[in-house]
Formats: structure tokens, C-alpha cells, sequence
């Protein structure tokens, strides 16, 4: 298992989140979007260099920014 920023996942990739970098604003709106320690998401796609991040997380899909999707680290198989 190996340990990578969620912007760095290839796309269709599933993996665990074990940290969020960020103070407590950026980790409850995380929360509240479902992303939190112990998830499962899957990354569906990429846009750009550094666009949004596109990741399913339960049964919702979301859209994350570069800047984000680069503190919330994930646990890759």
C-alpha cells in the first residue's frame, strides 16, 4: 500500500482516505461532502494539469479543485 495526494491517482482508481491536510474549515466542508478518514472514493477522471478532480465517494459524485484534491491523502492498493 502506498500513500498519494488524491490529484496524483490515476483515473478509475480506488483507494482509502487516511488524512486530510487543511485546518478544521477545509476538513468539516470536506465532511460535509462525505470525503472523511476511512473512506473508500474512486477517482473517475482528471481535467487538465490542474483542473477539478472528479471522485466518487458512496453514491455521490463530486468535483474537488487542484489545491484540494492535493491535502486529501489517499492509501492506494
Amino acid at each position: 500500500m502506498k500513500k498519494v495526494s488524491l490529484a496524483q491517482m490515476k483515473a478509475n482508481q480506488k483507494g482509502k482516505v487516511i488524512e486530510l491536510l487543511g485546518g478544521a474549515g477545509l476538513q468539516n466542508k470536506l465532511m460535509n461532502m462525505g470525503v472523511y478518514n476511512g473512506k473508500e472514493v474512486t477517482k473517475l477522471s482528471h481535467i487538465g494539469l490542474r483542473g477539478p478532480v472528479v471522485i466518487k465517494s458512496g453514491r455521490s459524485i463530486l468535483a474537488l479543485g487542484h489545491g484540494i484534491a492535493t491535502k486529501v491523502i489517499i492509501e492506494v492498493e
